[in-house]
């Protein structure tokens, strides 16, 4: 069986722990990589959505699927689209 998300009335906004966050060459963005569900992802975002000082992206949960949710973030991974599904079981160390 299929499970469809829930979308969110109202979104929430989170803070994802960052592993690295490195100046992206030559532009106002940031290479920053992050982990969920056991993957490792990569994503070159604007600087207004990183706190450097703290190792976090901005992002927003959108919807609520079985045992998950799913987070929005301000620009595309490199493999999978600028939306992350978080296990409720990686929660805690996901967001900070």
């Amino acid at each position: 069986m299929i499970s469809v998300p829930q979308w969110r009335q109202e979104q929430k906004p989170v803070w994802i722990a960052c592993q690295d966050i490195i100046e992206a060459p030559g532009t106002d963005e940031l290479i920053v990589q992050f982990e969920a569900n056991g993957e490792s992802f990569v994503s070159f975002v604007p600087e207004r959505f990183v706190d450097r000082e703290s190792n976090r992206l901005w992002g927003v949960i959108i919807a609520d699927c079985p045992g998950a949710v799913l987070v929005e973030i301000p620009a595309e991974t490199l493999t999978s689209g600028a939306r992350i599904l978080v296990q409720e079981s990686e929660m805690q160390s996901v967001f900070v």
